[in-house]
Formats: C-alpha cells, sequence, structure tokens
C-alpha cells in the first residue's frame, strides 16, 4: 500500500475472506489511504460476509469466471462502507456496601446498569456525532 501513497486514486483487489479484507482496511487506516483507496473483494474465504454483502458473491471456486471478475470490478461504482466496532472492558471491583434489606440491592443492579448504559450512549453519541475520520478510527482500536 505505501507503493501507493503518491497516487490520487488507486484500486486493490483483496482476494480472501471477511479476515484478510478487515486487516487490509486497517492498514488503509493506519496509513491514511481511506480517501484515494478504492478496494474490491475476491471472495476466497470461508465466511465471505462482507463480499456477499457488496453484490460479489459468496465465494469464487472457479477460475474460469476469474476474467469475468476483473471486468466487473474495473467497472464497478464506488460505495462507502463504514466501519465501527464495539468495546467493553470491566471497571475495578469495589466493595459494596452492607445492605440491609434484598430491595436495596435490586435498586443498586440498577443504578449501576443504569450507569453504564447512560456511558455507552454517551460514546456512541460522540462517535456518531464526530466528524473527524481519527475520532471514529481511534474509537475501533
Amino acid at each position: 500500500l505505501r507503493l501507493f501513497q503518491k497516487f490520487s486514486t488507486f484500486r486493490i483487489l483483496v482476494c480472501g475472506g471477511d479476515g484478510s479484507v478487515g486487516w487490509v482496511l486497517s492498514e488503509i487506516d493506519a496509513l491514511g489511504l481511506h480517501k484515494q483507496c478504492q478496494l474490491g473483494v475476491l471472495p476466497l474465504g470461508t465466511g465471505n460476509d462482507l463480499a456477499r454483502v457488496l453484490g460479489w458473491g459468496s465465494l469464487c471456486d472457479d477460475d474460469t469466471q476469474l476474467l469475468q471478475i476483473l471486468e466487473k470490478l474495473e467497472r464497478a461504482t464506488t460505495k462507502m462502507l463504514d466501519r465501527w466496532s464495539v468495546l467493553t472492558y470491566e471497571a475495578p471491583k469495589q466493595s459494596p456496601p452492607a445492605l440491609k434489606e434484598e430491595e436495596d440491592g435490586d435498586s443498586n443492579i440498577q443504578a449501576q446498569i443504569s450507569h453504564y448504559a447512560d456511558s455507552v450512549a454517551f460514546h456512541l453519541a460522540k462517535i456518531l456525532e464526530s466528524d473527524k475520520h481519527s475520532v471514529v478510527i481511534s474509537s475501533a482500536k
């Protein structure tokens, strides 16, 4: 990919599955090539969910179709693709205060769940409202 950094736009063909495509997309992000690189997929993996969703099919196991696929790639239009991931983390455990009744325990659990939901909602809103590509990328790390 570094060889193509000076090109205004370029296309690459990833021959593999979702893992290979994800790895190449991560490298494109790391090199800051997301605005100039167009990516096609030749589905050779086991899942191929991305290739199937983008209309490239679920598997390419017939060598005789390779020329047709390359011609299709050459004529293909550009589609924007959103990538995201969800990160979870566990806060350090703290000793819970002594409870007088079971009701206090239930309300404490509900308060913790509500606090967690609020923090997740805040984080997702920050990502969705951001116009900065770097914020979206850093949230996926």
